[in-house]
Formats: structure tokens, sequence, C-alpha cells
């Protein structure tokens, strides 16, 4: 009986695990491109926020991930949003909001013969950024000594909820390499941290990013 039980795994793992390796279509890509960054509230609690604005960014980001035979796609990705601070309340301030993100992807892809080799995709996902703000700042409240409107530098840490939406169309050079255009959202929730003084508590609005992306795809 051990020795029938030990034949049909070996004969199974024989026929079986070809079939999977055919049918496996594993890639890894690297993507980026310029984003823009709308204005961002940012002040402590119980005071006056302050719209933040931003200069032309950029974003980019690696992923792993798997293509189906039925034309949805799963990854892992981690990513990055670089925003240039450019003014606070209408005063030039130098800095920068720096966002590390790792996300769960999920992709569409549309394929028909008539479209050949390109495909259409949409996707979206989830997961979580780590928010780097490295800036000049003002005071909009008395804090200790410091009257409000003094100069302030910026340097918190906060992690928040991401979420984006993808949408594109790629185009498969050949099996082993596919190109991409498209456009990219991410969505960061906003929150509160610990100020730069003790006491104080900050609030954050949320982070949206808007991206125009160009990406390839090495399958394997």
């Amino acid at each position: 009986m051990k020795k029938l039980a030990a034949l049909s795994i070996v004969v199974a793992a024989v026929t079986v695990l070809p079939c999977l390796a055919a049918a496996q279509n594993f890639y890894a890509a690297i993507r980026g491109g310029p984003g823009f960054t709308p204005d961002v509230e940012i002040g402590p609690v119980g005071g006056a926020e302050r719209p933040v604005e931003f200069n032309t960014g950029f974003t980019g980001s690696g992923a792993v991930g798997y293509s189906f035979p039925i034309g949805l796609r799963a990854e892992v990705e981690f990513g990055f949003v670089y925003a240039p601070v450019k003014r606070e309340e209408g005063a030039d301030i130098d800095g920068s909001l720096k966002s590390y993100l790792a996300m769960a992807n999920a992709y569409y892809d549309l394929k028909t013969a008539w479209l050949g080799p390109f495909k259409p995709y949409v996707g979206f996902g989830i997961g979580a950024a780590r928010v780097h703000e490295d800036r000049d700042g003002t005071l909009t409240l008395q804090v200790g000594s410091l009257p409000p409107g003094s100069k302030v530098q910026i340097d918190e840490w906060r992690t928040a909820f991401a979420c984006q939406a993808r949408v594109g169309v790629g185009y498969d050079v050949n099996r082993w390499l596919g190109l991409s255009a498209g456009y990219r959202f991410i969505n960061i929730d906003g929150g509160h941290r610990d100020g730069i003084f003790p006491g104080v508590t900050v609030h954050s609005g949320a982070v949206r990013n808007h991206s125009l992306e160009l990406g390839a795809a090495f399958k394997f």
C-alpha cells in the first residue's frame, strides 16, 4: 500500500508539475513618472490648519506578480512618492513630503484578438504608507517662547492606510517583455501625530497624488 501511494505521488508530480510550470506567468515590473500632489491641510489640532502646496514631483515603484490566463493579475508592490514643497499659505518654503508604500494590487487585462499585443488594463490596490514630512514650517500658535509666525524645521514620520487605482494600456513586445503607459491615483489617509514641540499634536490631511507612469515588465 505504501509503495502504491508513493508511486501515485511520483506519477502525479511528473504529470502535474510540468503543466503548472507551463502555465506560470510570473513577472517583475518597474514603473515611474511625474506626479502632482494637490494641497494638503496641515496644522496643530485646535488651531488653524494651513494649506501646503507642492511642485510637480515623481513616483516610482517595483513589483513582482503573477498573471492568470483569465486576464487577472495579482502583485506585491513597493513604491515611493516624492512631492517637493512649494509654499505654505502663500509663503515660499523648502522641503518635501516623501511617502514609502507597500501595496497589494489586483488588475484586469483586456485581451482581444483585434487589439493584438495591446492590452488595456484597470487595477486597484491597498496597503500602507510611511510618510516623511521634511520641510520648513511656520507656527500658527504660541509654542513656549516662540510666537505665531516663527519659522521652524519639521522632520516628522507617520504611518497611514493607503489605496490606489490605475488605468492604462500595456503592450507585449514579446513573450519576455511588456511595456505599459497609464494613469495612477494614490490616496494616503491623513492622521494625527506628535508635533515638533512637547504637548503639540498636529493633524495632517490626506495626501492624494496623480501621476503618469511608464513601465516595463520582465516575464519569466
